[in-house]
C-alpha cells in the first residue's frame, strides 16, 4: 500500500506538501505543484487517512445533519438520502442528530469535530457561537427563508383551487404540535392569495388524524362546494376519506390538494393533487455552501426555490370546469 513518502519521493517534493495539498490547502502551492502531487497520488493509488485529515484540517470529513422535532415523512428522508449522496460525492459523511425543540451542541458532538453542521432548523446565538469556536462551519434555513417557502405553498394551493372552479377555500392543518412552526405560514399563505383574488376564505381547520379527528374537521365545513389546502398529503388523504364516507363527491363537491408529492397521493382513488418542490437542487445547494462557500442561500437562491414549486394534478381536483384565474400581485 502507497505512502505519502512514496508519493513525495516521486513527485519530487515534501511529505508535508504531500499532506498540505491532499487535504484541501493546495492554494499554498503552485498550480503545477498540486498537479504533480494530485497525478501522483493517484497513479499509487494514495489517499490519505481520515485522522491525517483531521489533523491538518482541524476538523473530520463528518458532516452532521440536525433533523428539527418534525414528522420524519418520507420526503423529508428523501431529502436527507439525497443529501448524504451528495455529500459522498465530496468524499464527507453524513450523520444525522435528531433534535427536540431546539438545536443543542454538547461535549460528544464537538468531539467528532465536524467539518459543517447542518441545520433543517435555526440555530441560536450562543450554539452558533459554540460552534465557530471549534471551527465548525454553520449552515441553516432561516426562520425568515422557510415561512416565505410555507407561505408561496399556501398560495399555490389556493390558486389551484380557484382555478378548478372553487369559489370557497379553506386551509387544513395538523393539530400535532411539531408541525406547528411550518403550518401557519402555509395557511396564511392560502389566506392571503384568496382575499387578494376575490375568493371566499373559510377559517383555518385544525384536524387531529384520527378517523374521527377527520370526520369532526369535516363536519366544520359547509355543504356548499370548497376545495380544501391541506398542510401535507397525509391531511389531505384523512379528509379525503372522511367526505367519502360522508357521501360527499370528490372532487365536484369537495376539491383537495396536499404538498409532498409522496407516494401515498397515487395509491388513492382518486388520486391527490398535491405540491412539489425540488428536493435535488436544494440539498445541492446546501452542499455547495460546504464545500464551495457559495452563498447560495441568499435571495436568489429564494427565488429559484419558489420557482420550482409545481402542482402536480391529481382527481381530487379534477373538475370539469375548470375557471380563469388571473392572480393578484403578491
Amino acid at each position: 500500500m502507497a505512502s505519502s513518502k512514496d508519493v513525495a519521493e516521486r513527485a519530487g517534493v515534501s511529505r508535508s506538501t504531500v499532506s498540505q495539498i491532499l487535504n484541501g490547502h493546495g492554494h499554498r502551492f503552485t498550480s503545477d505543484t498540486v498537479t504533480r502531487v494530485e497525478d501522483v497520488a493517484a497513479m499509487l493509488g494514495y489517499r490519505p487517512s481520515a485522522a491525517a485529515r483531521t489533523l491538518v484540517r482541524g476538523t473530520s470529513d463528518v458532516v452532521i445533519t440536525l433533523i428539527p422535532n418534525i414528522t420524519f415523512g418520507a420526503r423529508l428522508r428523501d431529502f436527507v438520502d439525497l443529501l448524504t449522496t451528495e455529500l459522498a460525492v465530496h468524499g464527507l459523511t453524513n450523520l444525522l442528530r435528531f433534535a427536540t425543540n431546539r438545536v443543542s451542541v454538547d461535549a460528544a458532538l464537538l468531539e467528532l469535530r465536524p467539518r459543517a453542521i447542518i441545520s433543517l432548523s435555526p440555530v441560536d446565538e450562543d450554539e452558533r457561537a459554540v460552534l465557530e469556536r471549534h471551527g465548525v462551519l454553520v449552515i441553516e434555513q432561516s426562520n425568515a427563508i422557510q415561512e416565505h417557502l410555507d407561505v408561496a405553498i399556501g398560495r399555490r394551493q389556493a390558486e389551484h383551487l380557484a382555478s378548478r372552479g372553487y369559489e370557497t377555500v379553506v386551509a387544513a392543518i395538523p393539530t400535532d404540535f411539531r408541525e406547528h412552526r411550518f403550518a401557519p405560514p402555509r395557511a396564511s399563505g392560502v389566506s392571503d392569495w384568496a382575499l387578494r383574488n376575490g375568493v371566499r376564505v373559510l377559517p383555518t381547520v385544525l384536524v387531529e388524524l384520527t378517523e374521527q379527528g377527520a370526520r369532526d374537521a369535516l363536519s366544520a365545513l359547509p355543504k356548499t362546494p370548497v376545495g380544501i389546502a391541506a398542510y401535507n398529503d397525509e391531511v389531505a388523504l384523512a379528509l379525503m376519506s372522511a367526505a367519502q364516507r360522508r357521501g360527499r363527491s370528490i372532487p365536484d363537491d369537495i376539491g383537495v390538494i396536499g404538498v409532498d408529492n409522496s407516494s401515498i397521493t397515487r395509491l388513492t382513488s382518486p388520486t391527490i393533487s398535491t405540491m412539489d418542490f425540488d428536493l435535488e437542487f436544494s440539498a445541492k445547494q446546501m452542499v455547495r455552501v460546504l464545500v464551495h462557500g457559495e452563498d447560495v442561500l441568499s435571495d436568489d437562491a429564494l427565488v429559484q426555490v419558489e420557482d420550482r414549486l409545481k402542482v402536480v394534478i391529481g382527481g381530487s381536483t379534477a373538475r370539469a370546469f375548470v375557471a380563469s384565474v388571473s392572480a393578484a400581485p403578491a
